[in-house]
């Protein structure tokens, strides 16, 4: 249990800089809090009863309307607390069995005020807030594209593009904007390498306006990783964690670049310490164990996580679909390919990883035929299915996508190449000419 009595002192929220306008939304300092519903619900009750505590009856009544259970709040709470980690200036203290109290950081408060603004945008204080649907809208994007589906990715984009026509000034929505082109870009590569070069160019904008937006950073690494501009993604995602050490996301990120810059052991660190600041999300926790596979761990310690995450998020495709290609990729059986071809018949290709990984999948527990049958349905010039060309020992095959892939100078190859499915690839004679293309820009050490 939490307990901050002695950082309440005489400082209360108003003070410290939260206003709650008539829509309902929370502000810091006249900038909008970017949070969901849930959240924005739980953090005004949290604000109105400073300094009480905030029972789980209150919470259940305000915000859930009487349909909340103890693990719904522990997650609002959970991630709550991580978006509000960026303030540095109050905590949410947990007292057992009783509820929820907010914390005002008074010392950080009071340093805060004394160091003078380093970077303000003349113009921002004459820009109007964006519109309360606006701000949900953005917010329902952002969830669209924690789905990873072809749909969710086309619903996403246009409500973004939307709101920018709407709110041209809104930087959060530019920012989504650029984080959807990063998502595209690293998952199914259905955009133009201009894209991305667009985006980071619209993130600069974003840079003069709101230097401090938290994601901006982070999400500069993503793009500068997707266009293989390793060195400077290095320097983005370094500033992202220096800005927002408690930014899951940012750790996220830079977990896959360490794993494309050959650094795959820290790379399981920095998705561990992605998982303990957000424990909630199943795309996180499967890119531990993808962490872990390209670090070389025990194949049996690798299935062992892919398991836990199965049991922490039973009902995430994507989860499932992780845990039966660890299967495959640990003990090929012909009931890991029937469960991977029953899956596809109940969702489709519900996330933008699925067509990859079961082909894989068939390919690797011996159905070479169903898995040169989605190769071709789903053929991307991005080389996304090498992993399971390469299990049906297809090499020159895979090496010919390889060295298509690597024309169009962006994309999910780097991963691809790392991981270890497709190891083989490496002894190709073609490979070294493939490599100095694709991971010419590296860190320097």
């Amino acid at each position: 249990m939490h307990n901050s009595l002695g950082t309440l002192a005489d400082i209360d929220p108003v003070s410290a800089g939260f206003t709650i306008d008539r829509d309902g939304f929370v502000s810091y300092k006249d900038s909008l809090l970017f949070l969901p519903p849930k959240e924005r619900g739980a953090f005004r009750l949290l604000l109105n009863a400073w300094p009480k505590v905030v029972s789980k009856d209150d919470f259940s009544k305000n915000v859930w309307v009487g349909r909340m259970s103890d693990e719904s709040l522990a997650r609002c709470i959970a991630q709550l607390r991580r978006a509000l980690s960026n303030l540095g200036v109050v905590q949410i203290d947990s007292f057992y069995g009783q509820g929820y109290r907010l914390a005002i950081l008074a010392d950080k408060v009071r340093r805060l005020s004394l160091v003078p603004a380093m970077v303000h945008s003349p113009q921002k204080s004459d820009v109007a807030k964006p519109h309360a649907a606006l701000v949900e809208a953005c917010i329902h994007a952002r969830q669209l594209l924690e789905r990873r589906s072809p749909d969710a990715f086309s619903q996403a984009e246009a409500i973004i593009k939307n709101v920018i026509s709407k709110a041209p000034n809104y930087m959060v929505a530019k920012l989504l904007l650029a984080q959807y082109i990063a998502e595209r870009a690293f998952f199914d590569g259905n955009i133009q390498r201009s894209q991305i070069d667009d985006a980071l160019g619209e993130l600069r904008s974003v840079q003069d306006a709101e230097p401090y937006l938290q994601g901006l950073q982070s999400v500069t690494g993503y793009l500068l990783d997707c266009k293989w501009h390793f060195d400077e993604a290095r320097v983005a995602h370094e500033q992202a964690l220096q800005m927002s050490p408690d930014d899951d996301v940012a750790y996220y990120h830079y977990g896959f670049h360490l794993i494309y810059t050959n650094a795959s052991p820290a790379a399981v660190d920095a998705m561990r310490s992605a998982v303990q600041r957000n424990p909630f999300s199943p795309n996180i926790a499967v890119g531990l164990v993808r962490a872990c596979a390209c670090a070389n761990m025990d194949p049996a310690e690798v299935l062992a996580q892919a398991r836990s995450a199965y049991s922490s998020h039973p009902d995430s495709p994507a989860i499932y679909v992780n845990l039966l290609y660890t299967l495959a990729w640990v003990d090929p059986q012909p009931e890991i390919a029937h469960a991977a071809r029953h899956f596809v018949q109940k969702n489709r290709y519900a996330h933008a990883l699925t067509s990859r990984a079961v082909a894989y999948i068939l390919a690797r527990c011996g159905d070479h035929a169903g898995a040169l049958e989605i190769i071709e349905k789903h053929s991307s010039i991005h080389g996304i299915h090498l992993a399971a060309l390469t299990a049906m020992g297809m090499l020159d095959e895979a090496m010919t996508k390889v060295k298509v892939a690597a024309e169009t100078g962006f994309g999910v190859l780097p991963f691809s190449l790392s991981v270890p499915e497709c190891a083989a690839l490496k002894e190709h004679p073609d490979y070294a000419q493939v490599h100095a293309k694709v991971f010419g820009r590296m860190p320097a050490e």
